[in-house]
């Protein structure tokens, strides 16, 4: 068998160049050459995009991903305040613009109007009837109103939010 490949591969290096180039390659190389497998495309890449930024600046999913239970409080404080509220705060400021979607202070009777967007607003406690509702405002909203992500040094369609490290 082995023969008969020798035989083959000799005649089509002697009349294809390409071939011949590709043959010295492997010839020279001690190892077997392996095309390397592309990445899986992703399924969400904005929200891969928005996680790897978090991760990469303020280490986020590490910290989620940690069980916390026998952390002492003032431990997690620190390295919550230190690492990630740090560098997930300068991830937003430097790359998207939020606006909040209600812009009285919070704890402040405030007027739904007829016609209000419920992806906007939600209506928590009792609700009955139809508008105008008056309420309290407990939290104001968050809008995205710009994204200036930067374009990542990893492949965009993996799924990938941060590789696995090995040391050598």
């Amino acid at each position: 068998m082995r023969i008969i490949t020798a035989f083959k591969a000799f005649f089509k290096a002697l009349f294809n160049k390409e071939f011949a180039e590709k043959l010295a390659l492997l010839l020279t190389d001690r190892e077997v050459i392996q095309k390397t497998p592309s990445a899986t495309p992703s399924l969400y890449p904005g929200a891969v995009g928005i996680l790897a930024l978090l991760q990469r600046e303020g280490r986020l999913i590490d910290f989620l991903q940690e069980d916390l239970e026998n952390v002492p409080d003032a431990q997690v404080g620190a390295v919550v305040k230190s690492t990630v509220y740090k560098g997930c705060r300068k991830a937003v400021q430097e790359y998207l613009v939020l606006e909040p979607i209600r812009t009285e202070d919070e704890g402040l009777e405030i007027t739904v109007e007829d016609g209000f967007d419920p992806s906007a607003i939600r209506l928590v406690g009792k609700v009955e009837g139809d508008p105008p509702f008056k309420g309290i405002l407990r939290h104001k909203g968050w809008r995205l109103q710009k994204a200036n992500l930067p374009q990542s040094a990893q492949d965009e369609d993996s799924d990938v939010i941060c590789p696995a490290e090995v040391e050598l």
